[in-house]
Order: C-alpha cells, then structure tokens, then sequence
C-alpha cells in the first residue's frame, strides 16, 4: 500500500472513531472494495483520467450518497477533488488493517476441493484463533484444483496441506 493510501485512510479512520462511526464505515468501505474487485467497469471509472471533476462526483453521487455513511460519501468527493480516487482500493485496504488491529481480527482465507461441514469449519476457526491469538473472519473458498485437502492463507502466509501441494511435492523428488 502507498503512504498516500495510508495517510487518507488513517484520516477517514480518527474522524470515523471521533463521530462514533466506525461499525458503519467499515462496513460500507467493505461493500466498496467488494465493487472495487467485482466490477470492471467501476475499476475503470476509478481510474479514467478523461473523466471531468463534475462528472466524477456526479456518478458518485448516483452511486453512494444516502447509501453510504455521510463522512464516507463526503471523503469520496474529496479525494475525487483532490485527484486521488484511482488509490480508493488502497485507502480501503489501509482502512481495513486499522480496522481488525483495533478490533483484535484478522481475515484467513481457506481453499478446500470441497464443501466441508459446519463443524470442520469451526474447529479451523477455534485452531487459528488458537494459533493467532485473534477473533477470525474466515472466507471459505472452492477450489477442485486442489484435489483435497486445504490451503489457509492468514497473516501474509499460505499455509498449504492439499493434495495437490504433497502431489507436487512427491513429483520434484522423483524427478
């Protein structure tokens, strides 16, 4: 992430915490960078520098005005103002971090080659909780490539136990 990204981001992120707002915010900016991801078109509008200052703001304001907090609607116009909207993504992500360090979170992600039950997926929860000593919102993801087994990636580290990884693994050390 930019120090820019980080230096808005930290400045949504006091205001948000004075105005008690953060729950709301937080939420908001996820459903954004979900956008950001998802679409596109919404990533190029990002960043289309032939887009005029008025039109930018005019399609935010179709977008996110009374559906977003007021403080988030304000700082997209602002950071429209100030020629910063093409790093959204990185302020959100730098936003996030602050998010989950003050709560006590952090995000795994975990690939299975297939659906696993209810209890499965909370034994892994209570394990990593166990291992990172923080409450876990865990994304669970389908990836038949993988053969079986799982991939966990949590706290900037992938921590591989499928199949495909020992398949791999086997096939280097006969070659």
């Amino acid at each position: 992430m930019s120090q820019t990204a980080d230096r808005y981001s930290k400045a949504l992120f006091e205001l948000a915490q004075e105005q008690n707002n953060l729950e709301a915010l937080q939420g908001a900016m996820t459903d954004i960078r979900k956008l950001i991801i998802d679409l596109e078109d919404f990533r190029q509008f990002l960043s289309n520098p032939l887009l005029s200052y008025e039109e930018r703001c005019a399609i935010l304001k179709a977008l996110f005005e009374g559906k977003v907090p007021d403080i988030l609607y304000r700082f997209l116009l602002f950071i429209t103002y100030k020629s910063r909207l093409n790093i959204l993504k990185g302020i959100i992500e730098s936003f996030d971090s602050m998010y989950l360090s003050i709560t006590h979170q952090m995000r795994a992600y975990v690939k299975t080659a297939l659906p696993i039950k209810d209890e499965d997926k909370a034994f892994i929860n209570q394990h990593l909780q166990d291992k990172f000593h923080q409450q876990m919102i865990t994304r669970w993801i389908l990836d038949p490539s993988i053969i079986g087994g799982f991939r966990i990636f949590a706290q900037g580290k992938l921590y591989d136990y499928s199949f495909k990884n020992q398949l791999d693994h086997f096939l280097q050390l006969t070659t």
